[in-house]
């Protein structure tokens, strides 16, 4: 019985570098998911702990002092690990503090407070790094679905030091029994099947943080930033499940000249009046509207709620600062036209109210350019252009 608690630490110190391996080459494959450079540290000081609590026949100071300041420095890492996920400055002196704390006088506590003073630093790690995750579960505007499950199991372990640090003192071990203690073999079994877990999952959430920002990256115009025609026509889908909207307005925008732009001054001036629309037209729309890039110069705004004098409005404000935005470029040909339709008292089709705006957008080319043309307000069963104002 003597030899078993040393065999199951080596045991345990070998399976957790390999977990730290493991997390290292994921990392080395894609080394902008830098938290798992942290978390591969987690496990491989972790390992190193368990190698000197395998040694505590042989040199008793060493997993005594060394071996829980490990321990302690691996939670503060795996913290140190989340913030990094979450996009929150790290903080090494703290992630480091618990261990020194411990190293500079607490290990000289008697066996019981050693095992709540550790267990009580451990949880305070443990429920900063839930805290983190349960405040990031999205990416996009989408749940990380792992990130809650991570943060419920690593807040359950927290759970499980603070209720050990509060029984310490009350555990049936001392110094001279504490290697073959049913207390030493359980604490192992506990710690073994939530580091196991914890790695599997930390894995994994790193690995859905990637696809989910893979697909953000697939539905944005790198150019303008704008959500491009895939993203809007997911808006398309998503809005005939949704409710129907007081009302609705969308605006279809199109870059006047942009062809002579393109060979008059070349494609990386045109670039640059893309990408000044898109800052324009983002600041003069509500952060709940959707404005995208669906082609070319070709841009399309979503407004709800949005009646035809708040519609005509931000389209007048979006084209008037383009023109002064764009001063600077193509010698000032940079203009916009706009073609705008509201639907009211219905569930949009915002496919249909589109090729309307387009029509009104059509019209507003054909007058001259650089102008807002309006397609009437649209209620339920109502087909086509009503009317059309030039602004």
């Amino acid at each position: 019985m003597i030899a078993l608690a040393p065999t199951l630490y080596l045991f345990g110190a070998f399976m957790l570098s390999l977990l730290g391996v493991f997390l290292y080459a994921i990392w080395r494959g894609d080394e902008e998911a830098e938290e798992l450079w942290w978390w591969a540290a987690v496990f491989a000081t972790a390992g190193a702990s368990a190698l000197c609590y395998a040694f505590r026949n042989e040199v008793e100071w060493l997993s005594i002092i060394f071996g829980n300041a490990l321990t302690l420095w691996a939670c503060g890492l795996l913290w140190t690990g989340i913030l990094v996920f979450v996009g929150e400055p790290v903080r090494p002196l703290l992630a480091l503090l618990g261990g020194v704390i411990w190293a500079a006088g607490l290990w000289r506590a008697d066996i019981h407070f050693r095992i709540s003073e550790v267990s009580a630093i451990s949880a305070i790690y443990e429920v900063a790094a839930a805290v983190q995750l349960f405040r990031y579960n999205r990416i996009g505007g989408q749940r990380l679905v792992v990130s809650r499950v991570t943060a419920w199991i690593i807040a359950l372990q927290a759970g499980f030091e603070i209720a050990l640090a509060i029984a310490a003192p009350f555990l049936a071990v001392d110094e001279t029994s504490f290697l073959t203690s049913p207390y030493l073999k359980y604490r192992f079994l506990e710690l073994s099947g939530f580091i196991a877990v914890l790695g599997f999952l930390l894995a994994t959430l790193s690995k859905e943080r990637l696809a989910k920002r893979r697909e953000v990256a697939a539905m944005i115009d790198p150019l303008t930033g704008l959500p491009n025609r895939r993203a809007f026509e997911r808006a398309v889908e998503r809005a005939k499940r949704s409710a129907p909207a007081p009302s609705t307005a969308v605006l279809v925008f199109d870059l006047d000249n942009f062809k002579y732009i393109n060979d008059r001054f070349g494609h990386a001036e045109g670039d640059r009046v893309l990408a000044v629309f898109g800052a324009t037209a983002t600041r003069n729309t509500r952060s709940s509207d959707m404005l995208a890039r669906i082609g070319g110069e070709e841009f399309v705004a979503i407004l709800s709620p949005a009646d035809r004098t708040s519609a005509l409005a931000i389209a007048e404000r979006i084209r008037s600062a383009f023109i002064h935005d764009a001063a600077h470029l193509a010698d000032g040909a940079a203009t916009v036209s706009v073609g705008v339709t509201v639907l009211e008292d219905a569930t949009p089709d915002l496919a249909a109210m589109t090729r309307v705006a387009d029509d009104a957008l059509y019209r507003a080319k054909a007058e001259g350019r650089n102008r807002v043309i309006f397609a009437g307000a649209q209620r339920r069963g109502d087909a086509g252009i009503l009317s059309v104002t030039a602004r």
